[in-house]
């Protein structure tokens, strides 16, 4: 399960589906151990920054995933022992 929904995410991040790379990050957070939920993060910020990198871009999804990680740690390990 959790390959089939890596897989889904990093092929929803190369056809460009926002809301549903978003919603594979979460609930790979919210299920594993998710190392996979930053690189996704990190390959949707590659593919889709513009290649002009300024100081007023962000990585919106590589921060995302990190925060989405880190709060669904404690939940995660309560809930899912």
């Amino acid at each position: 399960m959790r390959i089939a929904i890596a897989s889904v995410g990093f092929l929803s991040a190369i056809l460009g589906v926002p809301w549903l790379t978003a919603l594979c990050i979460v609930a790979l957070a919210l299920r594993y151990r998710s190392w996979e939920a930053i690189l996704l993060g990190l390959c949707v910020d590659f593919l889709w920054l513009p290649l002009g990198l300024s100081m007023y871009t962000l990585p919106y999804f590589t921060v995302g995933a990190l925060f989405v990680v880190w709060m669904f740690e404690p939940l995660r390990m309560q809930f899912l022992r």
